[in-house]
């Protein structure tokens, strides 16, 4: 998959966005380090609002930039930097994880993000409005338990 270089748009009025590979090196950027498979997921969605809207052009810099505030506002995801140290309750795998990251902070699955990581396609839809990519939250009628596990 190519994704282009150095290009940029208008989302919107008011918010302009640089597109530099998947891996941004922009200093501060939301998406500058992501879990991997966070990172699929926020692709998957773009992947899909572009075979739902094929009259479109939707970057994926376009969804990280709408996602990423909404799924840390609901707790699906969470920034964390291990020179601040590493909350409670963080499963050894993403301890192990955060501690090898290049750099810090990463975005990691928060403890709100589902047991079943295909279950978020079930509580989080994308649609567009006008050049708005806007997200729909369908609360989980299940506990989540992943987080519980202990170091």
């Amino acid at each position: 998959m190519h994704y282009a270089r150095n290009e940029s748009y208008s989302l919107g009025a008011t918010s302009r966005i640089v597109e530099n590979d998947m891996k941004h090196t922009l200093k501060n950027s939301i998406t500058e380090n992501m879990y991997g498979l966070l990172e699929c997921t926020f692709v998957d969605y773009a992947t899909r609002l572009r075979k739902d809207y094929p009259d479109r052009i939707i970057r994926n810099a376009a969804v990280f930039a709408s996602g990423v505030p909404e799924f840390a506002r609901l707790g699906f995801i969470q920034l964390v930097d291990a020179r601040a140290g590493i909350p409670e309750g963080i499963p050894d795998f993403l301890v192990r994880t955060i501690k090898r990251a290049k750099y810090q902070p990463i975005w990691i699955p928060g403890p709100n993000f589902p047991d079943d990581p295909m279950d978020i396609y079930e509580q989080m839809k994308p649609s567009m409005r006008g050049d708005e990519i806007v997200w729909r939250h369908i609360p989980s009628q299940r506990p989540n338990t992943w987080r519980r596990c202990e170091r």
